[in-house]
């Protein structure tokens, strides 16, 4: 079989090649195994999809798509095709990208959550800035998964579990979630030495996190404590993690907030946590990009600075994470 898959590519390439486009339109819908899938992310109709595949089995005279009763499947000849045309369309994609990388002045778009953007990215970028000047960094801050490819964005710190189709995903940093609040907010009462004790404090909720599996609301860090019958539904609702964290600071309640976002108010002083303890995100930081530009120089310069600041990060967060307690889990 893998002789003939061999043979018959052979004479594909000592034939003309089939138009650029079509291979593309091919490419995609074999990653996607779907007509319909691939005509979303092309912006065509589902009938101009299967037309184009249609003309290509006729021009290289081989079959490559079968239908099965859960849908498309890639033929021996057409796995073959996608997977040498894949890494050829790559490579071309890389190489059209280096061409811009000989002008002075270098833009690297970066996308990420605004909470990300404003909490943890911007403190840090004007060193960036003073070591690089001759890359340009934008800032996409956005709550939405952009689509790097069709916004043209080079780079993205997703806060989840790693998994990003074809797309290059390194790890950042892993995270952890703890109280926060304003020490004027404590002023007038008894240090919180336990969770019930803390309960009875307004709490602030991040409405973004409550039931997205990343285990960073109210309810999974009880949960995770074991505590699960107390009650924590009370208190303001804020649509992000940068409200909820903003609304600490100004004495309205307590946060429960990601320790990478809060580790600059906590060093200088702004925030404190009235009982610091901590349970680990199920969610981490990854550095995302598509593979023609994960490899190109600016993006190369930025991803390791990043990964720097994360270090340091994270060994701050340590430290902050893993206090020595004085509390207690319950009331005495």
């Amino acid at each position: 079989m893998g002789h003939e898959r061999d043979s018959w590519l052979g004479r594909v390439r000592m034939a003309a090649l089939p138009p650029l486009d079509s291979l593309y339109v091919f490419t995609v819908a074999a990653r996607h195994l779907s007509f319909t899938a691939a005509a979303a992310e092309l912006h065509r109709t589902q009938s101009a999809v299967s037309h184009r595949i249609k003309a290509l089995e006729a021009e290289v005279g081989v079959q490559l798509f079968t239908r099965t009763a859960r849908g498309l499947k890639l033929t021996p000849a057409g796995e073959v095709l996608a997977r040498r045309v894949g890494r050829a369309i790559t490579e071309m994609g890389r190489a059209i990208a280096e061409l811009g990388e000989t002008s002075a002045t270098r833009t690297l778009r970066v996308t990420m959550l605004p909470s990300v953007a404003s909490r943890w990215l911007m403190p840090r970028l004007p060193r960036f800035c003073e070591l690089h000047r001759h890359v340009q960094v934008q800032v996409i801050a956005d709550s939405r998964i952009l689509d790097l490819r069709s916004e043209g964005i080079d780079l993205a710190i997703r806060f989840g579990r790693g998994r990003y189709r074809d797309h290059v995903a390194t790890l950042l940093m892993h995270d952890w979630v703890l109280p926060v609040c304003s020490s004027q907010l404590l002023a007038p009462r008894d240090p919180i030495t336990s969770i019930d004790a803390l309960l009875e404090l307004p709490l602030l909720h991040d409405s973004s996190t409550e039931g997205d599996g990343s285990l960073s609301d109210w309810r999974s860090w009880l949960d995770q404590l074991g505590r699960p019958e107390l009650r924590c539904e009370s208190g303001q609702h804020l649509s992000h993690a940068g409200l909820s964290i903003e609304a600490a600071v100004v004495g309205l309640g307590v946060a429960l907030a990601r320790v990478s976002l809060v580790t600059d108010h906590l060093t200088q002083g702004t925030l404190i946590s009235p009982l610091p303890l901590t349970t680990a995100t199920a969610f981490a930081y990854y550095l995302v990009a598509p593979p023609e530009v994960a490899e190109l120089p600016k993006t190369v310069l930025f991803s390791r600075w990043l990964h720097a600041e994360a270090e340091e990060t994270v060994r701050l967060a340590t430290h902050i994470a893993h206090p020595t307690p004085s509390f207690t889990l319950t009331n005495s």
